[in-house]
């Protein structure tokens, strides 16, 4: 996300928390919550874990103003500490009926949820430390190209004299990346298939699963070339890399990087904030997770690619250096 879109997440964020406290004093007000021995509290506590999780995902990105990860939990309990005495303060001095039991649970979720927002920010500032510190993205020293083994080799003689190189993707290995993901949540929708919340869970868990083979689906059979490098630019397969084509005036150079157990081609780029901005919203989300993690908006997975690492290095910087307007010879 860029900055302005990530700020408006937070803000519809700190807006639905404040709704929703709104929501149940009217509710308690109209005697909804009253109706039932048995109310349904199954989607409630869904929608509650739904909430912390995006509470998570935004502190994660930056969507609110960084403090310090002790404040915002000293901040939270400070707010259920404030519930605690709300309750006993004003229990014995409302009136038995529903505009006393709105004068109670009002302020009382007010104070809960403020607590649960505070919380779960201690709670994402704390994943995103844990995830930096055991998956980060190390700078890594580029190998020589491994004779015999570079795609150069087994190009038609007609691609390497017009100045285009196609690398096909290492389908193999996309492969074990989404049967993986999909053999996961597919054991994860049965551990959870005897819990209270089995329905939203085990359906979670389903879609995700169902998503990852629709995604398998449409980039497998594909026999496109993974990355294209010709004179204008550098190409890539939407379902390896959010930006399709970039031409060479607007990279500045390129790092190899490893995180995830993944060697990635990290490519700076002259304005990754307008870069991003032209993007559709998850492609936003996506290249702004990169470029926290990496220092850049577009990186391509190197392993899923079949060519050498070196190789791939000595290429992508010779085709950058020869088409810079330094190394063309002026016209009289």
């Amino acid at each position: 996300m860029v900055i302005r879109h990530v700020r408006t997440f937070g803000a519809g964020l700190t807006v639905v928390y404040g709704s929703l406290a709104l929501a149940l004093a009217f509710g308690t007000f109209r005697g909804w919550f009253f109706q039932s021995d048995k109310p349904e509290t199954r989607i409630a506590v869904v929608g509650l874990i739904v909430l912390i999780v995006a509470t998570m995902l935004a502190e994660y990105v930056g969507a609110f103003k960084r403090s310090a990860a002790g404040r915002d939990a000293l901040k939270g309990l400070a707010y259920w500490c404030g519930a605690i005495v709300w309750v006993l303060a004003v229990v014995r001095l409302v009136p038995d009926n529903r505009a006393g039991a709105t004068v109670l649970i009002g302020p009382v979720a007010a104070l809960m949820l403020a607590g649960v927002f505070y919380v779960a920010r201690f709670a994402g500032t704390c994943t995103r430390a844990w995830a930096n510190a055991i998956m980060p993205a190390a700078s890594m020293p580029v190998p020589a190209p491994v004779l015999g083994n570079s795609l150069s080799e087994e190009l038609p003689n007609e691609a390497i004299e017009s100045g285009r190189v196609d690398v096909a993707a290492n389908t193999g290995k996309i492969c074990v990346r989404f049967l993986g993901g999909i053999a996961g949540m597919l054991i994860l929708a049965q551990v959870v298939k005897r819990t209270d919340y089995a329905v939203s869970a085990e359906t979670i868990c389903y879609i995700t699963a169902i998503f990852l083979a629709a995604m398998a689906l449409r980039s497998l059979p594909n026999r496109a070339p993974a990355l294209s490098l010709s004179a204008e630019g550098i190409s890539v397969r939407r379902d390896l890399c959010a930006i399709t084509r970039l031409p060479w005036a607007e990279i500045v150079g390129f790092e190899m990087k490893s995180a995830l157990g993944n060697t990635f081609l990290v490519i700076q780029v002259k304005d990754a904030e307008e870069l991003i901005a032209q993007r559709r919203p998850i492609s936003r989300w996506v290249m702004g997770q990169s470029v926290a993690k990496f220092g850049s908006p577009v990186r391509i997975p190197v392993s899923w690619l079949k060519c050498d690492p070196g190789w791939l290095w000595q290429k992508v910087n010779e085709m950058l250096m020869n088409a810079r307007p330094s190394n063309h010879p002026s016209k009289a």
